[in-house]
């Protein structure tokens, strides 16, 4: 009988932590890029040199600025489809509501991660490729509240709402803007945000905080 010889996996797995490394390196770096010249000021030559790699080292793992683009909104889908699902868990409509907000603000304390979200908003007002990438994140929230909520009211969690849309559109705003705010009010913290958010959070959805 023929043994056929199973692939070492334990040679490659360092490799592929060092490339995953390497990867993160540079989208880092490229959001610091970003957040600071924005997508159209942010060069190729500034990631590199923020990355602390050689033009040669960055272009083998992404050949173009768009690319490192794509990567870093396929990344930010990523993150905010896991705190959205937050929405989704067991307990309190409104306490899932809150949790995935607050979840929320402590990832935009990120260093660079407010600032990165006002470029990105700015793309998407001007309606760019660039900005419809990341509108289609923004969708999929929409998208997942509007379920959560149906649920909600069919099970009588919540009262039915006559303009779902609106209410969903005040809801982003009032969480994007305090996210914003803290680019300004470093002092504005999450324990001073969290009981006034459960008090705004529940008299738009008419429910008891």
């Amino acid at each position: 009988m023929t043994v056929l010889a199973q692939p070492d996996t334990t040679a490659s797995a360092p490799r592929e932590a060092a490339q995953d490394a390497r990867r993160a390196q540079i989208l880092d770096a490229a959001r610091t890029c970003f957040a600071r010249s924005g997508f159209r000021g942010a060069s190729m030559q500034e990631i590199c040199l923020e990355a602390k790699m050689s033009p040669g080292g960055l272009y083998r793992y992404f050949p173009s600025k768009e690319a490192i683009i794509e990567a870093i909104a396929q990344d930010e889908r990523c993150g905010a489809a896991e705190i959205v699902q937050a929405m989704r868990g067991p307990g309190p409509l409104l306490d899932r509501l809150i949790g995935c907000a607050m979840g929320y603000f402590g990832y935009m304390r990120d260093p660079g991660a407010c600032e990165l979200m006002a470029e990105i908003s700015a793309e998407s007002l001007r309606n760019s490729e660039i900005g419809k990438r990341f509108a289609q994140i923004d969708d999929s929230v929409r998208d997942i509240m509007r379920e959560v909520f149906e649920e909600a009211i069919e099970k009588g969690e919540m009262p039915p709402i006559e303009d779902l849309d609106a209410t969903i559109s005040m809801l982003q705003a009032a969480v994007d803007g305090i996210a914003l705010r803290q680019i300004n009010d470093p002092d504005l913290s999450l324990a001073r945000v969290e009981p006034l958010l459960r008090r705004l959070v529940a008299g738009v959805l008419g429910m008891k905080a």
